[in-house]
């Protein structure tokens, strides 16, 4: 029976992220084995509102985004 092995990976840079999956399947290659993949999974954003001020001004808002890449 073949054994299948599944690996997710996670990371704020793309750039990092397909390096790794990049190095992953030259290594799985060297061994002979079947690759699928990397099959790229959704983007996950998370966004975020902040007031700019300490004090007072709720109209002076700071919006930052964070992204989540998946292979």
């Amino acid at each position: 029976m073949a054994q299948i092995i599944r690996i997710r990976l996670k990371a704020f840079d793309h750039e990092i992220i397909d390096q790794s999956t990049r190095k992953i399947v030259e290594t799985v290659a060297r061994t002979n084995a079947t690759v699928r993949g990397p099959i790229p999974l959704p983007t996950d954003k998370h966004r975020y509102t902040v007031i700019r001020g300490p004090h007072i001004d709720k109209d002076s808002r700071e919006h930052f985004e964070m992204r989540i890449h998946k292979r």
